[in-house]
């Protein structure tokens, strides 16, 4: 085995990957391929390749994936022929694999356990380049542009893609900091983190920090993210502590500009000025390359500055095309210079957030300076998130100072480096990876790190509340603004005026924010945090390993209260869940008992239900879980109160300890408090449901309120000078009744801006005569049909929209072979990856059709030729029981006409706008809905979408149909 004083640049290192039948090697899924490359530094020694027979029929996806056909495989080795010659192959060397848990798991379960050392490439990727936007080994290659004549998911050119990925990175990691270097070992080896080998083996050269290696991986690799720091760099400068991090320097970056200056009285705004601004020839003109002028836009910004002006509400649609954000940004950005002022923005998704901070926001800047109506260096704006968005440098020198998992040592190593540059300490700045991988972070954010004992210490969450209040512009999510209004705003800096854009989702966001849900999960996480030898108790019992003689008795009191809490801890962890499991009786499974239910199942909690016997005995149940809350939650009260004042006492992370002891105080009485509710204390304006996973394994209750209108007038509206309401949908049949009545933005200005678009040339809406109706047998092979003459009129370029899961499903598996023979490509939600690489793949195959439902509704941008036809499969309506909507239904005397069709009609609308996003645009919807013409209240969608060429044709025309419009 390989000594770990070698040099790891000149030792021979293996990359091997594996091509799998599936994902699941403890679910019989089976080795079909073995690749492996035998290298020095970039010199590559040996390789070796072998197909590996499954003795079962591989799936056309992975065939589809990997080249590799049936007959291939069925002539190749078994897998016992096979392993003894890679193991050969292998010999005593070290490894190298990209995800090499997953690897290891199939070799391990075809009987070849390697004792060699292994070095995982998603790991040190994910550690060298914090922010990169994807680890997998793919992406990672054509980042770090590798050669592109290889073939992906083929097992030797994977290996190979690995060992090259593997040279460019131990560059990065040979021109560390040796501090930083040093910090990363510790946490490796307290944690068994598999990288300590190469770690060690680096670190035990001097030559590594010579620079000496600079030119080995030249011809495999791009130079290191400028988040690592450069070898060269001045020592006096730095200065590196123990655990890694020049907090001196991170102090540095966090410093904020100079408070503003706020006027006594309002100066307003010329709005005639700043609609000339928005003219052709105006100053925006000038002022920005490309800029074309809209009237609407002019129209818009108008309106903004005389709300703001006048101290009043108003609330705007602006369509697709009319640059809504540059409408208000200018008036607010205009006032808040001119007074001194925050302007606050909110929105509801975190792309719009991102380009109004990096987009929108500095071409205002850029368009102030040159239209000399405002110093670029004078207008401040700043983002401002949510607790658990911040690091916290408390939590983070704890965990470094801890015994670390490895996943934590993981992460503790990625974010070292990503301190080393980081001005914010917000997650959005680096990739956490998927959701076992960014577990961890919950244990380092501020989300639990409340009342902090000192203020000088280095805080990203204090930083960006200072960034905020030194700043014109604040943007936040309606999340914030929601918890902002909950705590007496004390969250965001003072404000007067407020531009909510994605306002059609403010009730959405208000009914999670209003209510609370309680999961097994968490109860569980709680439980576990204050349980066994890592639990808080324990760890104020070992506090006292480090303190001074002179505190004997307040330890002989602090360990009786844990003795309390251990005592007791049995007793909380068998009444809680045993109360749980008895609400979950109350979940009706799937109608055929005999097989999983393939949703989570939900039950709203009504008056009839909770006179039900079976009620009564869960509150019987109850008593028992709440009583045994209420004493751990006096017994932790009474373990903080034993251990304040003890500053000076020496106690291990004392700090730390009293921080989190009262978060877990606060964390315990808000779950009794929520639980109380939810069982016995119903409030009569609340929506109450459980919800019991597909899985059954998780139960959760949930509350919402039946009104959010009263809550948000209250809370935001009314204490606020100015409010401005917009979004591109907002209205339905040409009005804002609806979302005024929902919302309860009462007494506000209303403007309904169309779109600069040429809809009636560039859009055409076909809606066949001839569909069956949704619910019957024929619909669905009327809609597969379409599908398919849809996508191949468009040559790919299609997207289809569902609303759920099981109909998209059902399609997919229709079309997706008939497709396939014409060449397109079908992308399925849930099936091929994450939206965001859905629609990467689609972008990039202008032959492809996308099969989606709900996040695919709205917020997809697929300019240009990447769409071409938009499909509607159904009016997206509301599930009739969904708990929410059935309770808040109930206050209306027509709730379908007055409640269901507004919403659908505000979602088909978002659906629509998929289809042109420029001006350039062109493209076709198709509404396989027949009850948008044949119902009567079908005239009311067809009113509210925008005026795009009306085609009533039969089924059989629909792919001429759309050849011919494309053409034009």
């Amino acid at each position: 085995m390989l000594s770990i004083h070698t040099d790891p640049f000149d030792d021979v290192w293996v990359a091997f990957d594996l091509e799998t039948t599936g994902l699941n090697a403890d679910r019989g899924d089976t080795i079909i391929e073995i690749g492996a490359a035998k290298f020095q530094g970039d010199k590559t020694l040996d390789t070796f390749e072998r197909l590996v027979n499954p003795r079962r029929r591989i799936s056309p996806f992975i065939t589809a994936l990997t080249g590799i056909q049936q007959r291939e495989l069925d002539r190749a080795d078994a897998i016992d022929r096979v392993a003894p010659e890679f193991v050969s192959f292998v010999g005593t060397v070290p490894l190298i694999a990209h995800n090499a848990g997953f690897d290891l798991a199939f070799l391990l379960n075809s009987g070849i356990d390697l004792p060699n050392p292994v070095v995982d490439t998603y790991d040190l990727a994910y550690v060298l380049r914090p922010d990169e936007p994807s680890y997998a080994l793919e992406q990672l290659a054509q980042r770090l542009d590798f050669p592109h004549d290889r073939r992906p998911h083929r097992a030797l050119d994977d290996a190979i893609s690995a060992k090259m990925l593997f040279l460019s990175l131990l560059q990065d990691a040979s021109e560390l900091d040796p501090m930083t270097l040093a910090a990363m070992q510790r946490i490796a080896h307290s944690s068994g983190w598999s990288l300590s080998y190469l770690l060690d083996s680096i670190s035990a050269n001097p030559r590594v920090f010579s620079g000496g290696y600079s030119t080995i991986v030249s011809s495999t690799a791009t130079s290191s993210d400028a988040s690592i720091q450069d070898a060269g760099s001045d020592e006096d400068e730095s200065k590196i502590g123990l655990n890694g991090l020049d907090m001196q320097r991170i102090i540095q970056r966090l410093q904020s500009g100079g408070a503003l200056k706020e006027n006594e009285r309002i100066k307003p705004i010329d709005s005639d000025m700043v609609a000339a601004m928005f003219n052709e020839g105006g100053k925006l003109s000038r002022a920005l390359a490309g800029f074309e002028s809209r009237a609407e836009q002019a129209q818009m910004a108008q309106a903004v500055t005389e709300a703001i002006n006048d101290g009043e509400r108003i609330i705007i649609e602006a369509g697709t095309g009319v640059g809504k954000s540059l409408a208000y940004l200018l008036p607010a950005a205009l006032y808040a210079l001119a007074n001194g002022k925050r302007v606050v923005i909110s929105t509801n998704t975190i792309n719009l957030q991102e380009q109004l901070l990096n987009k929108d926001a500095p071409i205002l800047v850029k368009a102030l300076k040159f239209a000399e109506d405002g110093d670029e260096d004078e207008l401040r704006f700043a983002s401002l998130k949510g607790r658990a968005n911040y690091l916290c440098m408390r939590r983070w020198n704890a965990m470094y100072a801890s015994e670390p998992t490895s996943e934590e040592a993981r992460l503790l190593a990625k974010t070292m480096l990503w301190l080393q540059s980081t001005e914010s300490g917000d997650r959005a700045e680096i990739n956490l990876g998927h959701r076992d991988a960014a577990a961890p972070w919950d244990r380092l954010s501020a989300n639990n790190a409340r009342g902090c004992m000192r203020n000088e210490s280095v805080c990203f969450l204090r930083a960006a509340r200072e960034r905020a209040a030194a700043s014109h512009l604040i943007i936040v999510n309606h999340a914030l603004l929601l918890s902002d209004a909950l705590v007496g705003r004390t969250i965001i800096p003072d404000y007067d005026v407020l531009i909510i854009d994605e306002a059609h989702h403010l009730e959405e966001e208000a009914t999670k924010h209003l209510g609370f849900e309680l999961t097994q999960a968490r109860f569980g996480e709680h439980f576990q945090n204050l349980s066994g030898d890592t639990g808080l108790p324990n760890q104020a019992t070992t506090a006292f390993r480090t303190a001074l003689s002179d505190v004997i008795d307040r330890r002989e009191t602090v360990d009786t209260v844990v003795d309390e809490i251990a005592r007791l801890m049995p007793r909380v962890r068998d009444y809680v869940p045993r109360t749980l499991a008895q609400m979950g009786t109350m979940v009706k499974p799937a109608n055929n008992a005999r097989h999983q239910p393939a949703y989570a199942q939900q039950v709203r909690v009504t008056k009839g239900m909770r006179a039900n016997p079976k009620w009564s005995e869960i509150e019987i149940g109850w008593e028992n879980a709440d009583l045994a809350l209420l004493e751990l939650g006096n017994l932790l009260g009474k373990l903080h109160k034993a251990l304040e004042g003890m500053d000076e006492a020496g106690l291990l992370n004392y700090e730390s300890l009293m921080n989190d002891l009262a978060d877990a105080t606060q964390t315990n009485d808000t779950l009794r408090r929520n639980l109380h509710e939810f069982v016995v204390a119903p409030e009569d304006d609340a929506i109450y449901w459980l919800t019991l996973s597909a899985q059954r394994q998780d139960l959760s209750l949930h509350a919402a309120p039946l009104h959010v209108a009263e809550h948000l007038d209250n809370l935001i509206f009314s204490q606020t000078r100015s409010v401005i309401m917009t979004s591109a949908t907002l209205s339905t049949e040409q009005n804002f009744n609806h979302i005024v009545e929902r919302t309860g933005f009462k007494d506000a200005r209303e403007l309904l801006l169309g779109s600069p678009f040429d809809y009636p040339n560039v859009a055409a809406l076909c809606l066949p005569n001839d569909m069956p109706p949704p619910n019957s047998r024929a619909y669905q092979d009327a809609l597969d049909s379409a599908i398919k003459d849809a996508a191949i009129a468009a040559d790919g370029r299609s997207m289809a929209l569902f609303t759920s899961y099981s109909a998209l499903r059902k399609t997919a598996s229709n079309v997706k072979n008939d497709l396939k023979a014409r060449g397109i490509e079908v992308l399925q939600q849930g099936n091929d990856g994450p939206p965001a690489q859905i629609v990467r793949r689609f972008m990039q195959n202008p032959r492809a059709v996308l099969l989606g439902t709900a996040s695919f509704w709205e917020g997809v941008d697929l300019p240009g030729d990447a769409l071409s036809a938009l499909i509607i499969a159904k009016l997206p309506f509301d599930v009739p029981n969904e708990p929410v909507f059935q309770a808040r239904s109930e206050l209306y005397d027509n709730a379908f006409m007055q409640y269901s069709v507004p919403r659908a009609i505000l979602r088909l609308r978002q659906g629509f706008g998929r289809l042109i996003r420029t001006k350039t645009d062109r493209g076709v919807v198709i509404i396989m809905d027949g009850r948008v013409t044949g119902s009567r209240y079908g005239s009311a969608f067809l009113r509210s979408l925008p005026p795009a060429r009306r085609v009533d044709c039969s089924l059989y025309q629909l792919s001429d149909i759309v050849r011919s419009h494309l053409s034009q």
